[in-house]
């Protein structure tokens, strides 16, 4: 049986034959997710993060996962095991299994499916289904040796992929795109609407700063320094390259900016600021 039936056999089960068939598959967990003492010291707010226990088969591409999500939320998430007082018996390695994505995913569904939506659906919809998307779909092969690992373990054709997807979606009673060019059509949809509203901040950009040039012409001796500074700083920083839409390249601060301006009047200042906007104009 090929990886692509063995999916589509592991959907039709329950979750607890799921669990059971991985197992066997994989073998059983040599270690608990968490250690115990860290666990309690954690628990009891002594330390403020959880050692973990030799759980990772990533460089064989498998997921590990809780047995227990079917009965809590994120179990492997501090955050989560403090907030919801998770017992740690969930993380004890005979409440593991491991998996490829998959197999994960269609774990997920599984846990979906029979509690209703209470447990597993946000780890299917918003991490374990996009991957999928992603890399077998949108063909993304990830950089990182430990999720490459996991790519091939579970790599699936297209075409493959998408029936899977669209057999999970039908077990949660949801639908999916009809055909796999439909996916691709609104992916395409999506990156030009994207492109657009990029363009469109970039254009709102370009009119910011053509109003700060157009008010720092509008400057004179007699104008506040405050303003001066707060005007060169923009047009020089934050406005430097407008086309950063979201203002990555800004490596001075305000206060680091009008420290240094300190050292020079108000009327150098806005000589220079000047002298730099008739230079930008002139390259256009």
């Amino acid at each position: 049986m090929n990886s692509f039936k063995e999916y589509l056999d592991l959907l039709s089960k329950t979750y607890e034959e799921a669990v059971d068939f991985l197992l066997q598959k994989y073998g059983p967990a040599h270690d608990d997710y968490f250690r115990e003492k860290s666990y309690q010291r954690f628990m009891n707010g002594e330390i403020k993060n959880i050692a973990k226990g030799k759980i990772s088969r990533t460089n064989e591409g498998l997921y590990c996962h809780h047995i227990d999500e079917i009965k809590w939320l994120k179990v492997s998430d501090k955050d989560f095991v403090k907030r919801f007082n998770i017992p740690f018996e969930c993380q004890r390695k005979d409440r593991l299994v491991y998996c490829d994505l998959v197999e994960h995913s269609i774990l997920h569904v599984l846990i979906t499916k029979e509690t209703s939506f209470e447990f597993g659906y946000p780890g299917y919809e918003l991490y374990l289904k996009p991957i999928i998307e992603d890399w077998y779909l949108n063909k993304a092969i990830p950089k990182t040796e430990w999720m490459k690992n996991c790519y091939n373990t579970s790599y699936l054709e297209a075409q493959e992929a998408f029936n899977i997807l669209k057999g999970m979606q039908k077990t949660l009673g949801k639908g999916y795109f009809n055909t796999l060019l439909d996916y691709y059509e609104e992916i395409k949809k999506k990156e030009e609407e994207r492109i657009k509203w990029l363009k469109q901040l970039e254009q709102a950009r370009i009119n910011e700063r053509d109003e700060l040039i157009k008010r720092a012409k509008q400057l004179h001796s007699k104008s506040p320094r405050k303003n001066i500074v707060a005007i060169s700083y923009s047009i020089y920083i934050e406005y430097k390259d407008p086309k950063d839409i979201f203002k990555r390249n800004i490596a001075v601060t305000y206060e680091e900016y009008d420290s240094k301006k300190k050292k020079y009047t108000k009327e150098k200042i806005l000589e220079d600021l000047l002298i730099y906007i008739e230079s930008l104009q002139e390259l256009g």
